[in-house]
């Protein structure tokens, strides 16, 4: 019987495997815990404990799950991730904890302290900083839990054989007002070292990385450091000749534009496998830019692009549509740009704008996307031209809208208090 299970899910494979790799080297035996996608295995194990990772648009796949978990077991139930840490009290409604913040140390204390104490919920969980729970019918909150370095725990437990993208940076300086990111995981980048890079690397095939700015390796984020990405790619260069791929600034990572220069696609030919990078426009208009706070110009993208092409390497520019602020004009503009990126022989990848909590904009309303627009993304989807869920996410946004309106509670944030600005 394990006493513990994970719910594993395709969108919290990369963060259970990170965790599970945390927990395995501050000594805890992970091989007494449930790791299943398969639901209906959890009913069946009957565990006391569950955990849950999951983003505020999967919420309503987890109510669900969890009615079921509470009419036929009586597990515990604890949550981590994004939505846990933005809106903790409403996570509360149907989990027993919320682990708020960076959850590799704070997940060990409070699984090790609950095997002791036959899994009940105490006022002893207050020394444990990173948690949210009821006590009594008090709401606790301990703290926002913050690992000071996140890169002496592997990214994966070596007694499972369970792999994942590594984690080779964590945080962002540039604070994009719809992006949880930099909320959640700080303002400076942090960076794994190169030896640990190429160690853990080793047991994937294909060589993936996460980070939210490929090219800033190396650096706090704002400042390319050229020196110190060539040196994490060099030291790859031993592995590739051994048969293994390296794909590098592409899925599940992505590159700001300002950052693609002769210099970083040199480094791509030379040393990666992949001939397309991702790259975050967002937005046609220069007004938009400042507004959502992307800290770079359209004439950053277009450089980027005209780069890559050069390099041979296709462009995949993301672009939001919907944004708060966004006037029929704005559209056009980003229309245009779209057109321009696609004449060019880049591909364009479409997002409509959903808020977040925990962000600056998650309080602010989408703009209307004029008919125009939305004739032009069909179509150009329809020629393969657009990829990206933006009639899905149209649906989400207004799901996330209603709840945020109801729910609506002061994030908790790695940074502190996370100015609104709608």
């Amino acid at each position: 019987m394990y006493e513990i299970a994970v719910r594993m899910t395709k969108r919290n494979h990369n963060a259970f495997v990170h965790l599970l790799g945390a927990l395995e080297a501050q000594g805890f035996d992970v091989g007494e815990i449930l790791i299943t996608k398969d639901f209906e295995r959890i009913l069946e194990s009957r565990p006391r404990a569950v955990l849950y990772s999951f983003y505020t648009e999967e919420l309503w796949e987890i109510e669900r799950e969890i009615e079921i978990l509470k009419e036929k077991t009586n597990a515990l139930l604890i949550a981590g991730g994004y939505h846990a840490t933005a809106m903790p009290k409403h996570t509360l409604r149907y989990f027993d904890i919320a682990i708020i913040g960076e959850g590799e140390e704070v997940l060990y204390q409070l699984l090790t302290f609950l095997k002791r104490n036959s899994f009940k919920l105490t006022k002893e969980l207050m020394k444990i900083r990173g948690l949210a729970f009821y006590l009594n019918g008090d709401f606790i909150f301990t703290g926002f839990a913050k690992v000071d370095d996140f890169t002496k725990f592997p990214p994966y437990a070596e007694g499972l054989r369970y792999i994942a993208p590594i984690e080779i940076s964590r945080g962002c300086p540039f604070a994009c007002y719809y992006c949880q990111t930099p909320y959640m995981k700080g303002f400076k980048m942090r960076h794994r070292p190169i030896p640990q890079i190429v160690k853990y690397s080793r047991r994937m095939k294909d060589i993936r990385y996460i980070t939210p700015n490929a090219f800033a390796y190396g650096s706090p984020g704002a400042l390319l450091k050229i020196d110190k990405l060539e040196a994490l790619l060099k030291a790859l260069q031993p592995l590739r000749k051994e048969g293994r791929k390296l794909f590098y600034g592409t899925f599940p990572s992505e590159v700001r534009p300002e950052f693609v220069k002769p210099e970083t696609l040199e480094l791509i030919m030379r040393y990666a496998d992949n001939r397309r990078l991702a790259i975050g426009a967002q937005t046609g208009d220069e007004m938009m830019l400042k507004r959502i706070h992307r800290l770079h110009t359209i004439n950053h993208v277009k450089e980027a692009v005209e780069y890559m092409l050069e390099y041979g390497i296709e462009p995949v520019v993301d672009f939001i549509v919907g944004l708060p602020g966004e006037s029929e004009e704005s559209q056009r503009r980003s229309m245009e740009f779209m057109k321009w990126v696609m004449r060019k022989g880049g591909k364009v990848r479409a997002h409509y704008f959903m808020p977040l909590p925990g962000t600056p904009f998650a309080r602010c309303k989408p703009s209307p996307v004029s008919d125009e627009m939305k004739r032009f993304l069909g179509q150009m989807a329809a020629k393969g031209k657009v990829e990206g869920s933006w009639t899905n996410q149209m649906e989400l946004s207004k799901k996330l809208q209603r709840l945020i309106e109801e729910f609506y509670e002061e994030p908790m944030s790695y940074n502190g208090q996370v100015r609104s600005v709608c």
